[in-house]
Order: structure tokens, then C-alpha cells, then sequence
């Protein structure tokens, strides 16, 4: 006789991710042209270098973007592939009062998460969990998925007003304050076929689990910059964020729980962020963004570093080491009308491998970009963009349970991502 049963333990959604563990760089369509932004000056410099808006030209300017991303996550485990195919759009609005030496400005955008996925065939912790039972019984449990569905979602939403002040003709400097919303989702179910007689030798009982998990949080940070302009074709600009401090609080409702020697399992003991009603730390950490651009006759070069301070940050259960991202890029003006882009990111993450489970698995990326730029009047600018996001699939890491003696070999798992963009953009002056 077999029971329906279903066992959880490393389970949860996939968030994408543009390069960090959780903030997303991709704030505007000129990244997705050339992702080395911090030196330069522009409207999007709102986002990426506020205190270079001070040099910008005397009007008001509205800026909207669209990024438009193909996404794939999978997770492979013994040749079988778990893989959810999805659509995301993260819009992005930029709005810009520039007269004298000052500048207002604000940004409404998704400044971290990524897109809602979903696993219909399930993910790769559930035949993991089923394999560890297995191997409890020298496979005679016979622990097999019947049924597996699940659907993640993950997205911080950010809304930044402030100013910057142009001292003199060569340095300025910038301040604002940003609010951060932040909406995390688990919805999801498993089921497995067993042996009951074995099942019940070693303790294995109840026969069916699901969870549906919304977790919020709100925070307030800050975010300062400088600008120097020593000539006229040499630019340099810094960026820094405040840790943004995150309590997130969470309402679930799990019914249905299983049984493992007297102990009721459900999600959120493997997951105990999940549970209803608890709060728990995951802050966006502070970064540090340098930047330098330079002008060559038509050509623009630029380049760029972005650390992340994720030691300092409190995410959940996990620990991460600081991440960074380094890029180049350049731009060439084809004519009064028209502007060529093309640019390159790497981004290490940070996360190590033990972090890497269905919940989350930040890996290491680059991004390959090239895109053009309309500008049919003096008021009127259109941005295209496309780019590739190629990640470095990794391994996980043999992992203690709670459970004495129990461990789940997430090294047999091969994570990784594959991502495709187009983005759209439009700036006009008033």
C-alpha cells in the first residue's frame, strides 16, 4: 500500500537576479545599452550618479523605462531539469528639475528582486528530500514525486526623492532619502509516493503538505553623492547607499503538515522566516558605487566598480561574503541624431555555495549589452537596448539538517540562469 506524502526540505521560489543577491543594477534602458553608468551624466544619473544631475542643462525632464526580460532558472539534478520560463517587465521613472547650480529629482522603480516564477514540475529540493529518506531505509521507502508545484515571487519596491548642488564648475554633491517596500511570496505543494510499512518503521507519517507565505517589509535609507568635473571631457562621480534595515513579517497559512518521528514538518520548519506571524531580518546592504568617464573626440569611455556590503547585512538564515561588479563600456555619436552603445558587467555576488537551495542561489554573472539612441528633437531622446545576462552555473554543497543525522547533498545540483533583455526608454525636456 503507498500513501501520498510530501516532504519539504529544501523548498521555496527563485528569484532572478540582475547581478547582486537581491538588488537589481538595471534601473534604467541605459544600462541594458552600456551597464558603466556611474561616471556619466544624464538623467538616469538620478539612479546612478545624482550629484552629476547639477551639470546637466537648465529644464525639467520626465524619463520612463521598460525593461523587458526572457528568463530562464533551472536546477539539474541527476540529468533531470526543473526550469521555470517566464516574462517580467520592471518599469522605472525618472523626474528631474535642473535650473542654476541645483537639481530635484525622484525614482520610482523595482530596486531589488526580479521576476514571479513558477516550477509546475516542481524543484530540485523535493526529489533531494525524497532521495535522503531513501537513503534512510537503503531505498526500500521507495519515496517517489507524485506532485509538485510551486510559485516564488520577490520584489522591493523604491521611491527616492532628493537634490543635488553644483559648488563650482568643477564639483557637486548630492542627498536623498529613498523608501523601501519590500514583498516576498511562497506558494506551494508536494506530494510523494512510499512505502507505508517502511514509512511507519521509521517514524514517517501524515500524507500531505502545503504553504502559501506572504512576507512585507518597509525601510527607509539614504543615499549620497559626489561629482568632479575637472574638464570638460573628464568626469568622475561617487555613489553611496545606506544599509536599508528590513523587518519583514510573515502571513501563511499551512495546513497541512507531515509527521517524521513525533515531529510535525512542515514548510516553514525548514523554512522558519515563512512561518505565520514571525519577523525576521533581511536588509538591503550598503553599496558604494565609483565611477569615471572620458570623452574622445565621438567616443565616450567609461568605467565602473560597485561593492556590496553584504557582511555587514542581516539576510535571513544566510551569510554571504561583500559582492562587486566592474564594468566598461562606450558610446559613439554616429551623427546629431543617432548614438551607438555597447558595454560589459561582471558582478560576483558574494553568496557561497551553501547558500545555493531552491530558495535562492545568487550566482556569479556577466552581462554583454549594445544598443542605440534616438534623439529626434532637442526635447526628445527614445533608448533601445538589448543584452545577454550569462550566469556561471555552480554547484551547491552537502548540507546539515536540522534533523540529527540527516543531510541533503545539494552538490549533486546544478543551478543556473539564463537571461535575455530588451528595454525601451524615453527622456523628454521641458
Amino acid at each position: 500500500m503507498k500513501l501520498k506524502i510530501a516532504i519539504m526540505s529544501i523548498l521555496t521560489a527563485i528569484f532572478a537576479n540582475a547581478a547582486s543577491i537581491d538588488y537589481l543594477s538595471n534601473n534604467s534602458a541605459s544600462y541594458f545599452q552600456n551597464p558603466s553608468q556611474t561616471g556619466q551624466i544624464s538623467v538616469e544619473g538620478v539612479f546612478y550618479n545624482p550629484a552629476g544631475t547639477a551639470f546637466l542643462d537648465d529644464g525639467t525632464y520626465i524619463n520612463a523605462n521598460l525593461q523587458n526580460s526572457l528568463i530562464e532558472e533551472s536546477m539539474t539534478l541527476k540529468g533531470k531539469k526543473f526550469k521555470s520560463d517566464r516574462y517580467a517587465g520592471a518599469p522605472s521613472f525618472n523626474l528631474l528639475h535642473k535650473k542654476d547650480n541645483y537639481s530635484l529629482f525622484g525614482n520610482l522603480s523595482v530596486i531589488a528582486g526580479g521576476a514571479t516564477l513558477r516550477y509546475k514540475s516542481g524543484v530540485a529540493g523535493i526529489e533531494l528530500a525524497g532521495e535522503t529518506f531513501n537513503n534512510l531505509t537503503g531505498g526500500r521507502l521507495g519515496a517517489t514525486v507524485v506532485k509538485s508545484r510551486f510559485t516564488g515571487q520577490n520584489r522591493y519596491y523604491q521611491l527616492m526623492l532628493g537634490g543635488a548642488y553644483k559648488i563650482n564648475d568643477n564639483f557637486s554633491m548630492s542627498g536623498g532619502v529613498k523608501y523601501v517596500y519590500a514583498h516576498r511570496k511562497l506558494d506551494g505543494e508536494a506530494q510523494y509516493g512510499y512505502n507505508s510499512r517502511v514509512g511507519a518503521a521509521i517514524g514517517l507519517s501524515k500524507n500531505y503538505l502545503t504553504m502559501n507565505s506572504k512576507r512585507d517589509a518597509k525601510g527607509i535609507g539614504a543615499v549620497i553623492g559626489f561629482d568632479y568635473k575637472p574638464t570638460d571631457t573628464l568626469n568622475f562621480a561617487v555613489k553611496y547607499e545606506t544599509p536599508v534595515k528590513l523587518k519583514f513579517k510573515s502571513k501563511a497559512e499551512e495546513n497541512n503538515k507531515m509527521l517524521f518521528r513525533g515531529r510535525s514538518l512542515g514548510i516553514s520548519f525548514f523554512y522558519p522566516e515563512y512561518a505565520d506571524g514571525v519577523h525576521s531580518r533581511r536588509d538591503l546592504p550598503g553599496v558604494l558605487a565609483l565611477g569615471v568617464s572620458k570623452d574622445i573626440d565621438k567616443w565616450t569611455l567609461s568605467s565602473g566598480y560597485t561593492h556590496y556590503f553584504n557582511k555587514a547585512a542581516k539576510m535571513d538564515r544566510f551569510k554571504y561574503n561583500d559582492g562587486y561588479e566592474i564594468n566598461f563600456g562606450v558610446d559613439y555619436k554616429i551623427n546629431d541624431k543617432f548614438t551607438w552603445h555597447a558595454g560589459f558587467n561582471y558582478a560576483d555576488t558574494g553568496a557561497k555555495r551553501e547558500s545555493f537551495s531552491d530558495v535562492e542561489y545568487a550566482i556569479n554573472s556577466q552581462i554583454y549589452a549594445t544598443g542605440l539612441t534616438y534623439k529626434p528633437t532637442e526635447s526628445s531622446e527614445w533608448k533601445f537596448g538589448i543584452a545577454h545576462v550569462n550566469y556561471n552555473s555552480s554547484n551547491g554543497k552537502r548540507e546539515q539538517t536540522s534533523l540529527p543525522g540527516i543531510h541533503i547533498d545539494k552538490s549533486k545540483v546544478k543551478y543556473d540562469k539564463n537571461i535575455n533583455v530588451f528595454t525601451l526608454g524615453y527622456t523628454h525636456k521641458f
